[in-house]
């Protein structure tokens, strides 16, 4: 399976986009924060806001592979980029959290494609001894993205109309890379409903990883700033704790593949899982002084190399054939974590004191340590693994 042309031209052109589109989401997720707790609006509330995008996947990932499969990926995502620079125009026009959700379900539904397309393009792109390295740019070049955003965030504030116009103009110039892609660049043929039902069957352990990358690296996202605040920082600090936690992603993930092409992956996630539950079980002794910061920057590293570790293994566990599809089911597993995270984590902020978030953020860590420990039969190479029948 292959594209036309120069895929690692369109590849480069895809990732190009991927970091506007990013940068969009940095300015605009801290905008719907800020906005939700000047108004009053609940932990939960916010939690919900910041992941809700994921439901549309979740619910129709099947369909997803089949649209993209017969509509090809350029004018699905030229479309659904430009509607969401639509659905961002339209959140201070509609002030109002139910508002909000219905507007984050509509722009998950219409960006469900783009984590698919690019996801596929890098494993089916990259060699088994460079797939770690590859991967793990995937996790930097949106870590950029959302540092870039966040600064501009902390220069246009979240009052007014400026942040929503910052947001909607980082997402229209990720379109223009798409426009650079040849059309047939982008005639993948993805993998049906049998074969996403099939990768469940085929990597449990490994999808489960997937629900859980989910879950570590969206309740930072969404709730890391509220933590900061209530540990005591000013609002003025608190807005860094996005960046720090980004600037965590864009250092630490590539040094973490670079180990991850020379050491066996599942032994580097072990490793890493281990290093989070470490970072969650300081973090709430650290919250007051200037060591959270560290602890917050290793955490985003952290965060970002369990999802491309997974990315990784996932590469070498499947063949071309059944990749994509088995990636749509990755996809899907991840985006459970990213809806079921932050609004269970900030119910129980909400109820339990912010110190639940680090305590709820080890559980996962030990989860994802239990997970790889069992899975070295599962996460064996094709041609070493059991055929399908």
């Amino acid at each position: 399976m292959r594209t036309e042309g120069r895929p690692h031209y369109n590849l480069a052109l895809l990732l190009i986009s991927n970091v506007c589109a990013s940068a969009s989401w940095g300015i605009l997720t801290p905008t719907i924060i800020e906005s939700c707790l000047g108004r009053g609006s609940g932990t939960l509330v916010i939690g919900i806001l910041t992941s809700i995008w994921a439901l549309p996947f979740l619910i129709a990932a099947p369909i997803y592979t089949r649209i993209v499969g017969r509509v090809s990926a350029k004018p699905a995502l030229l479309i659904g980029m430009s509607a969401d620079v639509i659905c961002v125009w339209l959140f201070p026009v509609l002030p109002y959290d139910w508002a909000w959700i219905v507007l984050q379900i509509v722009s998950g539904a219409t960006l469900g494609h783009f984590s698919l397309i690019t996801e596929a393009w890098l494993n089916l792109f990259s060699t088994e001894s460079s797939r770690g390295r590859v991967t793990s740019l995937y996790g930097i070049v949106p870590a950029i993205g959302y540092a870039l955003g966040a600064g501009i965030y902390a220069l246009v504030g979240y009052q007014g109309y400026a942040p929503y116009l910052a947001a909607s103009v980082a997402m229209a110039i990720g379109i223009l890379p798409i426009f650079l892609i040849p059309k047939e660049a982008a005639d993948i043929v993805l993998g049906g409903e049998e074969r996403l039902r099939h990768a469940f069957g085929r990597a449990p352990l490994l999808l489960t990883v997937a629900l859980l990358a989910g879950v570590l690296e969206m309740v930072p996202w969404s709730l890391m700033q509220v933590y900061a605040i209530d540990s005591r920082w000013s609002i003025r600090a608190a807005a860094f704790a996005l960046p720090v936690f980004y600037w965590g992603q864009v250092l630490l993930t590539f040094p973490i593949g670079w180990i991850a092409d020379r050491r066996p992956r599942r032994n580097v996630l072990l490793g890493t899982s281990a290093g989070a539950l470490l970072c969650m079980a300081s973090m709430a002794p650290l919250a007051r002084s200037p060591a959270f910061w560290v602890v917050v920057f290793l955490s985003g590293g952290i965060a970002t190399a369990t999802y491309t570790l997974g990315l990784a293994i996932l590469g070498q566990r499947f063949d071309a054939g059944t990749l994509v599809s088995a990636n749509a089911a990755f996809i899907a597993c991840y985006g459970v974590g990213t809806i079921l995270g932050p609004p269970t984590v900030g119910a129980l902020m909400d109820r339990l004191g912010p110190n639940a978030l680090p305590a709820a953020l080890a559980c996962v860590s030990a989860c994802i340590f239990l997970c790889a420990s069992a899975a070295r039969l599962e996460w064996q190479r094709p041609e070493t693994a059991r055929p399908r029948p």
